[in-house]
């Protein structure tokens, strides 16, 4: 599943990540139909094609009840059974929303995650987000990046955005440009004012160079 990065100038430390766990989201069981009662069957975990993890999983009543064999650093493979289970919320517009409650902290939660033996929330295991651990100009920068795609322009900042979508009021797309113009050059002043990252200025646009 990954690490959770090799450092550089954009990461501010080394926590675990909830994107480094084997992962179990209640919206992925109920899209795919697995949280009706008397399901029996696996769940696996893969990365670049390769299987990585694997359990089996029944459905009940009132949750998912567990069955996978868990190995302490060092230690020998143990078997595992924990039950997990419901709770619901109204929606706004009618009907119910079903939620895991964490097995630990009983919180309320969509997803949950294998960082230990067993399956609880990030909250529990303390993981993060991997955009928590983006340094400011890297958060900026994505953010420039996602409003460019947003408006089908490059996602390169060394362009100018130009097209608006079909579609889209003229109002909502220059507020979206000047927001993606606004995020690249607050990126690279913080480079250039942090790590003495020299900036050139074009048409409005900031590039940077060495």
């Amino acid at each position: 599943m990954g690490g959770s990065g090799s450092g550089g100038w954009y990461r501010w430390d080394k926590k675990a990540t909830t994107e480094s766990q084997h992962r179990i989201d209640i919206r992925w069981l109920k899209k795919n139909g697995y949280l009706k009662s008397g399901i029996s069957t696996s769940l696996l975990w893969s990365c670049n094609g390769e299987q990585t993890g694997s359990i089996g999983f029944e459905t009940t009543t009132r949750g998912i009840i567990l069955n996978y064999r868990h190995r302490p650093y060092g230690g020998n493979w143990e078997p595992v059974k924990q039950e997990i289970l419901y709770d619901s919320t109204e929606c706004h517009y009618g009907g119910h929303r079903k939620w895991f409650l964490c097995p630990c902290c009983l919180r309320r939660v969509a997803v949950l995650y294998g960082a230990g033996k067993y399956f609880f929330c990030r909250h529990c295991y303390d993981l993060t987000y991997s955009s928590q651990q983006e340094s400011p100009p890297f958060r900026l920068l994505r953010k420039a990046q996602k409003i460019r795609k947003l408006l089908g322009a490059s996602e390169c900042t060394d362009y100018p955005i130009t097209d608006k979508p079909k579609g889209m009021h003229w109002k909502t797309f220059n507020r979206l440009k000047q927001e993606a113009y606004r995020a690249s050059n607050h990126s690279w002043v913080y480079m250039r004012e942090k790590y003495g990252i020299k900036l050139i200025e074009s048409s409005g646009i900031v590039s940077f160079y060495e």
